[in-house]
C-alpha cells in the first residue's frame, strides 16, 4: 500500500504491507519507509495526503475508511469491497472527512476505450443497441494467492472490469441483472467456478458477459454494437476496431470491410506493441492516477467516484445472487 506527500505527490513518502519482507522490498525501491505491524501506525506518524488501497479485496473497505479518518485522499482498487454495504461505508466516510474517493476502474481510461467513449459521445454511433464482455483465462496464469476467497474465486476480482464497462456504455439508467448462471467444476479444480454467464438489461440495451476461466488462454475483450458504428476494443492489446455502417453484404463491401479491419487491427498492434515494449502499455491506469492526483491538487471531481465503484459492486452482488456462485 503506497503512501504519498502532497508537497512531493509524485513520491512515495510510505509503504505499508503486512508481510515485513514485502514492506521493505518496495520500500526499498521507492526509497520510502516501511511499516508492517498496523496500518493506524503508519496513518499516524506520516500525516499522509495520499494513499493507494492495493491490498486483498476484503481489506479495501476497513483500510479505505481507516486512511480517510486520518484526512488523505484515497485511490482504491477494484472490486471496490466485498458488498454494496462496505461500498456505501466507504463513500460516507469520505463525505464526513471531506477528502477524495477514487476506484481504479482503470480501463475506461484506456487508449481503445476512451476512443469509444468519445465516438459514442459525438454521436457517431447512432443508438447503442447492446454490449458484449467477454474473457476467458487461463489457470496457468499467475494467480493471487487468496483468490479462493472471494464468491466466484477469480469471478469477483475479475468481473468488476466487464461490469463497469456495461454500466458506462449502457447508459444512464442502472442496469438490471436478467439473468445469470455459472458451472461449477469438482472442487479439485484450480478455479471451481469454471463459467459465469450474465445478461444485464439497461435503457434501451442489453449487456451480455460470458466469463470462462479454465480455458486455453487468457484474453479479454468488449464490443459495443451501434446503429451507425460498431466497435470491437481488444482489452489486453488496447486496441480499437471501427466497424463502419454495411450495406447490400456484396463481395466487394466484405473484402473492402475486411482489408479495413485489418488495417485498423496493425494499426493498433504497432503502436500497443511500442508502448508494451517500452513498459508503458498500462491500460489507462497512468491516466487515472494522473487525473486523481489532478483532482487532489485542484479540487475536481475524480475520475472514477466512489459512487461508480458502489453500482459496479451492486450488479456483481446481483450476479452472485442469481447464479449462486459459491465461495471457498
Amino acid at each position: 500500500m503506497p503512501a504519498y506527500r502532497r508537497s512531493g505527490i509524485a513520491e512515495i513518502a510510505a509503504v505499508y504491507d503486512r508481510k515485513s519482507e514485502r514492506a521493505e522490498a518496495l520500500a526499498r525501491y521507492a526509497h520510502a519507509r516501511p511499516y508492517s505491524r498496523e496500518l493506524s501506525e503508519m496513518l499516524s506518524k506520516e500525516h499522509l495526503d495520499v494513499v493507494s488501497v492495493c491490498t486483498p479485496p476484503w481489506l479495501h473497505a476497513s483500510q479505505t475508511i481507516l486512511a480517510l479518518e486520518a484526512d488523505a485522499n484515497v485511490l482504491v482498487e477494484k472490486p471496490m469491497a466485498m458488498s454494496e454495504a462496505d461500498c456505501r461505508a466507504m463513500c460516507n466516510a469520505a463525505e464526513r472527512s471531506g477528502r477524495k474517493l477514487c476506484v481504479s476502474h482503470n480501463f475506461l481510461l484506456s487508449r481503445a476505450v476512451a476512443e469509444a467513449s468519445r465516438r459514442v459521445e459525438s454521436g457517431r454511433t447512432g443508438r447503442v443497441e447492446s454490449v458484449i464482455g467477454f474473457q476467458m483465462s487461463t489457470p496457468r496464469r499467475r494467480l493471487p494467492d487468496w483468490y479462493e476467497t472471494l464468491p466466484g474465486q477469480l469471478f469477483f476480482d475479475e468481473a468488476p472490469h466487464l461490469t463497469y464497462l456495461s454500466r458506462r456504455f449502457l447508459g444512464p439508467r442502472e442496469p438490471q441483472v436478467v439473468h445469470a448462471e455459472s458451472l461449477v467444476a469438482d472442487a479439485a479444480a484450480v478455479q471451481r467456478t469454471q463459467n459465469v454467464v450474465a445478461i444485464l438489461r439497461g435503457n434501451a440495451a442489453i449487456a451480455t458477459l460470458t466469463m470462462t476461466f479454465n480455458a486455453s488462454r487468457a484474453e479479454w475483450g468488449f464490443g459495443i454494437v451501434g446503429s451507425e458504428e460498431s466497435y470491437l476494443i481488444d482489452l489486453f492489446r488496447d486496441q480499437l476496431v471501427v466497424l463502419g455502417r454495411g450495406g447490400a453484404h456484396t463481395p466487394g463491401e466484405v473484402l473492402s470491410q475486411t482489408l479495413g479491419g485489418i488495417a485498423q487491427m496493425i494499426a493498433g498492434s504497432l503502436t500497443s506493441g511500442a508502448l508494451y515494449a517500452t513498459r508503458r502499455q498500462l491500460y489507462g491506469h497512468s491516466e487515472l492516477v494522473e487525473q486523481f492526483v489532478n483532482a487532489v491538487v485542484s479540487g475536481d471531481p475524480v475520475p472514477v467516484p466512489g459512487d461508480e465503484g458502489r453500482r459496479t459492486i451492486a450488479v456483481l452482488e446481483s450476479i452472485c445472487e442469481t447464479a449462486l456462485v459459491p465461495s471457498a
